[in-house]
């Protein structure tokens, strides 16, 4: 899908995305049966948090901004149960021709040994190590993750009674984040400063 495609074609916003996914609905376990999750994750902030924060950043002297994080899930490890998945034609390495990024020629022969073995398979299976978008476990490893790293830069959650809110007591920012969105509000002067801690756990795009 192309991003923002109303604005002007040379605006730095408008690109085109896309997303590999897993799919779900077509898990087997080892006998061939509709496999089962414990749907554990999913935790996501509240609408009532998400306007706690923008009171908060209307204080005198605050503000909020808000990010998203880059190819969220796949900055998670898939755990559980080992997952395989076969993959499709399209995701098989491809034959380099000397043309492209491979300039080495020793490279280019290994790259495309390696090719050529893919080839001989009719449904090449590999283990699935990142959470993937689609795999039901995806969102509960997405969010360990997430925990973890926030509270490693100095944010405390707030209470169960407010799932995936945290504040951070040096800063006085506070933090909600809603699947992939984070958004953060406090003292102006410390926005900056509560951007970085997260960006040094977290791959997170541009706030604004």
């Amino acid at each position: 899908m192309e991003k923002n495609f109303e604005l002007p074609s040379d605006h730095a916003s408008r690109k085109f995305k896309g997303r590999v996914v897993f799919l779900g609905n077509q898990v087997k376990n080892q006998d061939s049966e509709q496999a089962t999750f414990m749907d554990m994750g999913n935790s996501p902030a509240t609408i009532e948090s998400a306007r706690l924060c923008d009171f908060y950043g209307c204080l005198n002297g605050h503000m909020a901004s808000v990010a998203d994080a880059v190819q969220a899930y796949i900055q998670a490890e898939l755990g559980g149960n080992i997952c395989w998945i076969n993959l499709p034609r399209e995701a098989w390495p491809e034959k380099e021709d000397g043309t492209g990024v491979l300039k080495d020629k020793t490279e280019i022969h290994n790259h495309n040994l390696i090719v050529a073995h893919w080839n001989n398979m009719r449904n090449p299976e590999t283990i699935l190590l990142m959470a993937l978008y689609g795999q039901p476990d995806s969102v509960t490893m997405w969010e360990v993750l997430c925990d973890y790293a926030v509270k490693a830069v100095g944010f405390e959650a707030v209470g169960a009674e407010w799932p995936s809110v945290y504040f951070h007591n040096e800063l006085k920012l506070l933090l909600i984040i809603y699947v992939d969105d984070f958004k953060l509000a406090g003292p102006e002067e410390n926005l900056e400063k509560g951007w970085a801690l997260l960006k040094t756990k977290l791959t997170i795009g541009p706030e604004g």
